[in-house]
């Protein structure tokens, strides 16, 4: 693509997010650690790469037309290098507090920290061009072009409302059709503060859990009938109400390539789906697991994730004040967890890739805690960031979790 070409108009979720972003950054950040060095330059060669893989990795958002609309970058994805041996926490901490301009682009950077026996690599993204699993994507794209791999070029991905529309067909409902729809509860619906943007350092915190607990949580899960990103919910859930709280709601951004089969690239293609328990559901660990698999599964029906994009499209934002509304509305809650799933990278890549972490986010609302759920090589990985550190909530979560692999199955 020429450089200034207008690669396409924004859909409705990016021009939402877009909106947003002019008085709130948004954006999130993945880090991976590789066991081998890799020099600067090396880092600049496999990015370049991955921007013919990935166009949108290689735009800048412009608002001058009537529509904004994404244009082709004149830059690279500029790299900086750490001090050798930084925390990766450090850095993603960092990059919350330094947001990336829609113009010039690309609306991607990374950092290289060097180590004595390999390095960890930092990919930041805008979210109006990625969203967690589309990050992941660029990410395991990235090791495998480190490693001498070819990516092959990519063409530009669709908006996920065209893609949306023509959707048919069944996706895993899990228990949705034996589940009543819960009542309406208003405390579902309170709308949260927006925070404004001030440039603090969010607190992190990271656990990974050992591949022991991480095989004995897949396989007890699939013995409950519900599923790891449920437990976790649960997880949270439980914490939370020992802390105190009478009411606790978990957002799920829902990843629509797996929901729906639409293709794996690096752009937006997510919707939001929330749960809520009162305390005393926190008593039976994997009843409470179970009823957030089924609420889960009832908002990620073909019919509900059309629904919601077309209402979106009708009801586009036109304005930040709309905007803000709108995210303050539909993504308040006690903790948001963005589960990536099990990364796949490429049998070459792969002995290469020691960890993956993330995403780690913040998007300005009072209160929040974001975590970031991934796993690779067998463990599962947790990150958490917020500005209203609740002690020991991480840890207390793996905790939670090894207690209820421990119980005994009912009969």
């Amino acid at each position: 693509m020429s450089r200034g070409h207008v690669v396409r108009t924004l859909g409705a979720c990016e021009r939402t997010i877009d909106f947003y972003m002019r008085r709130n950054p948004l954006q999130f950040s993945l880090v991976a650690e590789v066991n081998r060095r890799v020099s600067a330059t090396t880092l600049a060669s496999a990015l370049a790469a991955l921007q013919d893989r990935h166009p949108l990795l290689g735009v800048a958002v412009d608002h001058g037309a009537p529509e904004a609309v994404f244009r082709v970058s004149e830059g690279a994805i500029p790299v900086e290098v750490a001090a050798h041996g930084t925390p990766w926490q450090s850095v993603v901490a960092v990059e919350q507090t330094r947001p990336i301009p829609p113009a010039p682009g690309p609306l991607a950077r990374a950092t290289l920290i060097p180590r004595e026996s390999g390095c960890a690599v930092v990919l930041t993204f805008a979210h109006q061009i990625a969203d967690g699993v589309g990050g992941l994507r660029a990410l395991l794209d990235l090791v495998a072009a480190l490693g001498g791999e070819e990516l092959p070029p990519g063409t530009v991905p669709q908006a996920q409302e065209e893609l949306l529309a023509h959707v048919s067909g069944a996706a895993d409902t899990g228990d949705a059709t034996t589940s009543a729809p819960a009542a309406e509860d208003a405390r579902m619906n309170a709308v949260g503060e927006l925070t404004p943007f001030s440039g603090r350092t969010p607190h992190v915190d990271a656990l990974a859990l050992d591949q022991g607990l991480t095989t004995r949580l897949v396989r007890r899960c699939r013995l409950e009938r519900t599923s790891v990103h449920a437990a976790l919910c649960a997880a949270a859930t439980v914490v939370l109400h020992r802390r105190g709280r009478e009411f606790v709601r978990v957002l799920s951004p829902v990843d629509l390539r797996r929901a729906v089969d639409l293709p794996d690239e690096v752009v937006v293609r997510f919707t939001g789906a929330r749960t809520g328990s009162d305390a005393h559901d926190a008593h039976d660990f994997w009843t409470l697991a179970r009823h957030s698999r089924a609420s889960l599964s009832r908002q990620r029906t073909p019919n509900a994730l059309k629904a919601g994009s077309a209402a979106l499209a009708e009801h586009c934002p036109s304005s930040g004040d709309d905007a803000e509304a709108m995210m303050a509305a539909a993504t308040e809650a006690d903790i948001q967890i963005t589960n990536l799933g099990v990364a796949h990278p490429s049998r070459r890549s792969g002995n290469a890739l020691s960890a993956l972490w993330g995403p780690a986010q913040i998007t300005q609302l009072r209160g929040e805690h974001v975590l970031g759920v991934v796993a690779v090589g067998g463990r599962l990985r947790m990150t958490e960031l917020t500005h209203t550190p609740v002690a020991g909530l991480v840890p207390e979560m793996g905790a939670v979790l090894a207690e209820a692999c421990a119980e005994p199955p009912r009969a």
